[in-house]
């Protein structure tokens, strides 16, 4: 009985408050490399990657923007519990232009971070839940994590709050789409999408993942390193 209630009250933790920091204690030696800067698996048939931690799989394009954008890399997002012991929330993937992003001729991680978050052409977050978890719960850990990098500008952060409030809630295997172009933020969930006229918002939410602390460690550097890949 105290085992089943120890269990019953970690999920409850993990499912109460997603904004709090994370460490993924992944590393190079748990995930395999297709290619460099990969931390992912080709599927058989060269059709879409799997993110090893989360077992969740991207394909090798996503349309969005009138583009077909290209995958450059993928992390997790875990949720920690009670001490070192940590859950899956979410797997997250990075897509570009790709012609836009070779003209950028990154050759080393930093020359892509500020590509990506500098940048104007089109580029998308695609998040793939790991669990199911109340989407108020994803909108207002996002928002606490865009907040701060806002803060005194007019970005519309209860817009965006409010957005993620009026879905139900997030199963596994739903996605979630963020495209920056230009100056708009297009947010695309299962039920709803949603348009957001701010630089400054698409700038914090691609800083969330590729910033100097990212939610997901394994993921900005997959991102980085497969953004300079594409590059080559």
């Amino acid at each position: 009985k105290l085992f089943v209630a120890l269990v019953a009250a970690t999920f409850a933790v993990a499912t109460a408050n997603l904004s709090s920091p994370i460490s993924t204690p992944s590393s190079l030696q748990d995930l395999k490399l297709s290619r460099p800067g990969g931390l992912i698996n080709r599927l058989r048939g060269g059709a879409a990657f799997v993110e090893k931690v989360t077992g969740l799989s991207f394909s090798d394009t996503l349309s969005a923007d009138g583009k077909s954008l290209k995958f450059v890399g993928a992390g997790d997002r875990k949720k920690a519990i009670i001490g070192p012991v940590a859950v899956n929330v979410y797997a997250v993937g990075l897509y570009v232009d790709e012609t836009a992003a070779k003209a950028t001729a990154a050759s080393t991680p930093d020359d892509a971070k500020t590509a990506i978050l500098d940048g104007t052409f089109t580029r998308s977050l695609k998040i793939v839940m790991a669990r199911s978890v109340p989407s108020k719960k994803i909108g207002d850990a996002l928002a606490e994590q865009i907040e701060p990098r806002v803060k005194g500008t007019t970005a519309p952060l209860d817009s965006f709050k409010s957005f993620f409030g009026g879905m139900d809630k997030l199963d596994k295997n739903n996605e979630i789409i963020f495209t920056a172009s230009g100056d708009t933020l297009a947010v695309k969930g299962p039920s709803a999408s949603q348009d957001f006229a701010s630089k400054e918002l698409c700038n914090a939410m691609f800083d969330i993942y590729l910033g100097a602390t990212p939610v997901s460690p394994n993921g900005k550097k997959a991102m980085l390193d497969g953004f300079v890949d594409l590059c080559k």
